[in-house]
Order: C-alpha cells, then structure tokens, then sequence
C-alpha cells in the first residue's frame, strides 16, 4: 500500500500572481533568463576564447535560475 499525505504549503512568500511583488521578481526572473540566454550565445560566438571560469560560472547561474526559488544548494 501507498500512504498518501495531504499537500503542505511550502510557506514562499510571494504565490500571488496578482501581488505587485510577485510581478516584480517574476519580471526580474525572465531579465535573469534573457541575461543567461545573451551570455550563453556570447560565449558560443567566442569559441576558443571561452575560460572554463565563464562556462562554470554561467552553468551555475542557470542552475540556480532553473530552480525557480533562488537556492543554489552550491557549497
């Protein structure tokens, strides 16, 4: 048998579409992305310039910016 639980609120802060806030982070949020898309294109256009500080550097970034909550969980 499989024990089912009833859903907990995760407690963030901003669930509200409608709240100013809310808007305000999810527009940043998608600047974020766009910043992270130019830079990932720059680097491509680079080539052999690219350092492997750039490329770890902007595949940190985006794994932070795919987890939608902001915690990298990076030591």
């Amino acid at each position: 048998m499989i024990a089912s639980i009833e859903p907990l609120s995760a407690g963030y802060p901003l669930h509200d579409p409608s709240d100013p806030r809310h808007q305000y982070m999810t527009r940043l949020h998608q600047r974020f992305g766009e910043f992270l898309h130019k830079s990932s294109v720059s680097l491509r256009q680079q080539g052999e310039e690219n350092t492997l500080d750039a490329v770890h550097a902007l595949v940190r970034s985006i794994r932070t910016y795919m987890l939608e909550y902001g915690d990298s969980r990076d030591k």
